[in-house]
């Protein structure tokens, strides 16, 4: 228990730095850091060593540190998490309403996909996904989706690279039944989970794309399957999620 509280205790104080240093509008010394969070100055400046070889903080010539370029990469691709899900989240309500099933949005990180945003089925029994969490790409709609724009020579080193779990007797589990597979969900634009992820589930996904024509994201609609069949997917679901994807692709200042 005490090395988890010391492990704590050192992030903490990392952290009191990084505050200081990014609430001042211009570099900050040493000795001021110090004095503001009430550190001994050799603790400060070992801090602020590790957090300078992270490229969380840079010192100027002058002796004054600032944040540095990792907190604004962090920075810009938290908000474009946040601006995407301000634009997904009125046609991920629409389709709710429409569908009555849930519905998920999820990017590509990691090889896996990671939810960013989830409005649950009405209903008692629905599919969730916890939003922050991940899932596997070849056994999800929304993993065809995102990867609807890579190469064969791409996804299959993916898959390698990540594994092909077999969920369920469904699951696709060899990269060459998900190259096949990959075919057919670049001709449709959308993908499909045939009860691959879960035997008694089905879910339907499509790209989201941004204004470079590059694959941003995915939202998928998913359900039971004594809900959602492959037939009402295709007839009902797919046209409402094709027309919402479009439109936030739009916003993004897509132009197909």
């Amino acid at each position: 228990m005490e090395k988890h509280f010391l492990e704590v205790q050192v992030l903490q104080r990392a952290m009191d730095v990084l505050e200081v240093i990014g609430k001042s509008p211009e570099p900050v010394s040493l000795k001021n850091i110090t004095e503001k969070v009430g550190l001994p100055k050799s603790t400060v400046y070992r801090i602020l060593s590790n957090l300078e070889s992270r490229g969380y903080v840079c010192c100027s010539n002058e002796g004054g540190y600032r944040l540095g370029l990792t907190f604004l990469t962090l920075g810009q691709k938290a908000e474009r998490g946040f601006e995407l899900k301000r634009l997904a989240r009125p046609y991920m309500t629409k389709l709710n309403q429409l569908t009555n099933e849930s519905v998920h949005l999820g990017v590509l990180a990691r090889n896996k996909v990671l939810y960013l945003d989830s409005i649950d089925s009405p209903h008692t029994i629905r599919l969730v996904a916890q939003i922050g969490g991940n899932n596997l790409l070849h056994c999800t709609s929304l993993g065809k989706a995102l990867l609807i724009a890579h190469s064969d020579e791409e996804i299959r080193q993916i898959l390698i690279e990540s594994g092909m779990e077999r969920r369920t007797h469904y699951t696709l589990a060899t990269p060459e039944a998900f190259l096949k597979e990959m075919e057919v969900v670049r001709r449709a634009g959308f993908g499909f989970d045939d009860r691959e992820s879960d035997s008694e589930c089905f879910c339907i996904g499509a790209p989201i794309y941004n204004h470079l024509g590059q694959v941003l994201a995915a939202i998928s609609v998913s359900g039971p399957i004594s809900r959602v069949s492959r037939r009402t997917a295709e007839t009902i679901v797919a046209p409402r999620l094709i027309e919402a994807t479009k439109c936030i692709s739009r916003s993004l200042g897509y132009v197909s």
